[in-house]
């Protein structure tokens, strides 16, 4: 009985302590216990985890002013939530100790837990980055709070969150009575001091900023973020010039030795050293060279050797500059932001040195490391686009003279080429070999068994084993029975696709053997000569490109004079010798009155020729500009003079053709060819054009429209019949014309039924139509012509027909009207 009495009254106080609407002693004790150590305890446990992911994964960008508090992870989008897990489940915690233990009675919260929990609420909505969710909940905890340590924390949470939503000054406003008014043992003196100094920095007020950094980096308790402080206060006096301040920050950093976490130590090394240099006049290469012989700084050997690669650069040294780059980005350990920063250096350099082929290829290597749909991606895009002819003509001119000059070898030297480059290929695959296996024996630690060298698992034996294979069978399909189904001839042609009798294909095989590649070599004269064109075209295109886009002279001249002594044709030489006397008429008249008197006498009948000795004819003058001459054609075009629009054209070509406007004009000439000779030469221009100018705009223009006009549409049977009557008139016969339309305006279109018109439209460069549009039956026409008086019948059947419109359409674009012969 007494048992039962007992149980039944432990039951009775559980019962009552588990209600949250009770205001008693037990219950406010019984709820705030179990949120403290129940539910508070694991979403703070869980916030900890994504706070230590975060700590350890987030990559710091140390050629930049570093943050106070970083929070996005290297290829995270800012504007997503965090991939960090545990910051959901500390919210999800936060909200259920709310929900369910909240004790709140006349405004007054009997739970004193429910700060706590309000704050992790905000912090864990902080980190998955809902700022506004995160400041609604400080909010509320400003508002409602009963333990003061906590609201001066949720006060700096909330201007953190005010931080990241840009609102600096609102933060500054906010927070910088506080951090002052706080003594530096409280232990939210540094992350007050820390919060304000952000927003100073995000305002670019780093004088004001370095106050209070200085303040966080002297006072905080945590190691670690006092050397995160300490290097942001070496990086501020840094750029305030404050040599002496920063590199006793650094040095502090240094001091610390192990203790301090190795990038920071690392970078702040190199700073201290760089600064010495600077003040002091002490040496930095050999110190910085020390550095890399340690073990343990391995990882960053990719910081150091840029470090003194960019000591170089500030002595002018570039061949070592561009040395020390390009060992860093080999390093194996290389992180995100010193690669984009090598990249960007080198493509600077090689800019510098006129070397744009090599910066084309360092700003494509940039390009794929840069943000998405960031400012400097785009920014770097346009400047890569800018490039883009002149990468395409150099590869073209490279590979078009590398495959002449191995033509004009002799056979044994072709060999002998050859086999040198099969040789110099194995050993670059072996000595790749041995590099990867001298980076493993790091990784092997002391006293283990050495593996057993079995063939799979020996690189070496491996790929030897490979190039046998590939030398007796070539590349062989991936089949059953692969070597009775295939037959191998290793003789000097070239191996064909083979078919089996049941149909199946089997790939080309290709040797990788000194026969091989003989058999690639062309023989074909047509073949040879068109390498030669489009190697001369390459190197004027490249000349133009120089003189026209980016104003160097000695490049332009170079390529220019380079056809001139190769001896190109005419079509290459005249532009070329034109073009010289252009860039020398500036700064010497004796070197271009050289080059125009060569061009008078060598080519007189070449278009450059006649505008040098007929300039008055010409309408192209020194003082107009290439768009003012394209406005003025594509004018006369949109007005429908398309004859005039084409003559003008081709006498200011010369003009447009080395500028940016020259694809332009292209386009505009096809679209005028096409108008009045039909879709084979609009077609034929439109290639060139691709030809001439490959990475254009209007190149690509032209071939959507290429493949446009290709595509094959189905016809809409639903559609009701309709005729075009149409009267060809020639295009001088301008009185007749007048009087045509006048005569079907005042006789014709008074009898209709439907709603008809008439157009006149240009055919082509002889003859015009006249068309009556809107017709539904022939009948109608025959109808109509029994009611017209006589004289005006036998003006109507002098020359003209009937057609459906889709027939008059194709005749129309085709240009296939058979004309009457009057």
């Amino acid at each position: 009985m007494f048992k039962q009495i007992f149980y039944l009254a432990i039951f009775a106080v559980v019962t009552l302590c588990c209600s949250p609407q009770k205001d008693r002693f037990i219950n406010r004790q019984y709820h705030s216990l179990n949120t403290k150590y129940n539910v508070l305890f694991n979403g703070k446990e869980a916030l900890k985890i994504g706070e230590t992911i975060l700590e350890t994964t987030i990559q710091d960008n140390f050629y930049e002013i570093l943050e106070t508090d970083p929070i996005l992870l290297s290829g995270e989008n800012f504007d997503n939530n965090t991939i960090v897990p545990g910051f959901q489940k500390a919210e999800d915690k936060a909200v259920k100790a709310i929900q369910m233990r909240s004790m709140n009675f006349d405004g007054i919260q009997k739970n004193t837990e429910i700060d706590d929990a309000y704050l992790l609420l905000g912090k864990a909505r902080y980190y998955d980055r809902r700022f506004f969710p995160a400041i609604e909940a400080f909010n509320f905890l400003l508002d409602n709070y009963n333990d003061p340590l906590i609201f001066i924390e949720g006060r700096i949470w909330r201007e953190k969150t005010n931080i990241r939503l840009q609102n600096n000054q609102i933060a500054i406003n906010n927070l910088r009575p506080l951090a002052r008014q706080l003594i530096y043992k409280n232990p939210l003196f540094a992350k007050a001091n820390a919060t304000v100094a952000q927003a100073f920095i995000n305002l670019n007020k780093l004088d004001s900023a370095v106050i209070y950094i200085s303040r966080a980096a002297k006072h905080d308790k945590k190691l670690d973020q006092k050397i995160r402080y300490s290097y942001i206060a070496g990086q501020l006096h840094e750029n305030l010039s404050n040599k002496d301040s920063a590199l006793s920050y650094y040095n502090s950093i240094v001091e610390l030795n192990w203790k301090a976490p190795r990038n920071f130590w690392i970078n702040a090394k190199i700073n201290s050293l760089n600064i010495s240099n600077k003040i002091h006049e002490t040496e930095f290469v050999n110190p910085a060279k020390e550095l890399l012989e340690v073990y343990e700084n391995k990882p960053f050997s990719h910081t150091i050797n840029r470090s003194i690669g960019m000591h170089f650069k500030s002595k002018g040294e570039d061949s070592l500059v561009k040395m020390y780059l390009k060992k860093s980005l080999k390093s194996p350990k290389i992180d995100l932001f010193t690669q984009q920063k090598n990249y960007r250096d080198l493509a600077d350099l090689n800019f510098k040195n006129k070397k744009y082929l090599l910066a084309g290829s360092y700003l494509d290597s940039l390009l794929i490391l840069l943000p998405q749909e960031s400012l400097i991606k785009k920014k770097t895009q346009r400047e890569r686009d800018n490039l883009s002819d002149i990468l395409f003509f150099e590869n073209q001119f490279r590979k078009s003279d590398s495959m002449l000059k191995l033509l004009s070898l002799s056979k044994k030297e072709q060999i002998k080429f050859f086999e040198d480059f099969l040789l110099n290929k194995r050993r670059e695959a072996l000595l790749k070999i041995e590099n990867d296996k001298k980076n493993r024996k790091g990784l092997i630690k002391f006293g283990t068994k050495k593996p057993p060298e079995f063939y799979f698992y020996n690189p070496e034996i491996l790929l030897k084993g490979k190039q046998s294979f590939a030398s007796l069978w070539g590349k062989r399909p991936n089949i059953d029975n692969w070597r009775n189904k295939v037959q191998v001839k290793l003789s000097a042609e070239k191996p064909k696709q083979k078919t089996n009798n049941k149909g199946f294909n089997f790939p080309v095989l290709e040797f990788e053997s000194v026969e091989f590649y003989m058999n690639q070599i062309p023989t074909s004269l047509s073949i040879i000569d068109s390498l030669i064109q489009q190697k001369h075209q390459a190197t004027l295109k490249l000349g133009l490109i120089y003189k026209e886009k980016y104003k160097e002279k000695d490049l332009a001249v170079k390529n220019f004079s380079y056809l001139i002594e190769e001896k190109a044709d005419s079509i290459f030489v005249s532009p070329a010798l034109y073009h010289l006397y252009k860039i020398y008429l500036v700064d010497s008249t004796q070197k271009a009155n050289k080059y125009k008197n060569k061009l008078i006498k060598e080519f007189p009948y070449s278009p450059y020729s006649k505008v040098l000795l007929d300039p008055e004819n010409f309408d192209v003058n020194e003082l107009k500009t290439p768009k003012a001459i394209y406005n003025r054609v594509i004018k006369k075009y949109l007005s429908g003079k398309h004859k005039e629009a084409l003559t003008l054209l081709n006498e200011v070509e010369l003009v447009l053709i080395p500028t940016e406007w020259g694809p332009k004009a292209t386009l505009l000439k096809a679209q005028i060819l096409g108008r009045l000779y039909g879709k084979t030469i609009w077609k034929q221009t439109l290639e060139e054009l691709i030809k001439e100018f490959p990475n254009s705009l209007s190149a690509e223009k032209a071939k959507s429209d290429i493949l446009f006009s290709e595509t094959k549409f189905k016809e809409n049977t639903k559609k009701l019949v309709e005729f075009k009557w149409v009267f060809p008139i020639k295009d001088k016969e301008e009185i007749f014309t007048k009087d045509l339309i006048d005569s079907l305006k005042a006789n014709i279109i008074p009898l209709k039924n439907d709603d008809w018109k008439i157009t006149n439209d240009l055919y082509n460069n002889e003859y015009q139509f006249i068309v009556i549009h809107g017709i539904k039956s022939r009948d109608t026409i025959k109808k109509i012509k029994s009611k017209l008086p006589m004289y005006i019948t036998r003006l109507l059947d002098t020359n003209n027909f009937v057609a459906l419109s889709s027939q008059y359409r194709k005749l129309f674009i085709n240009k296939t009207w058979d004309r009457v012969k009057e």
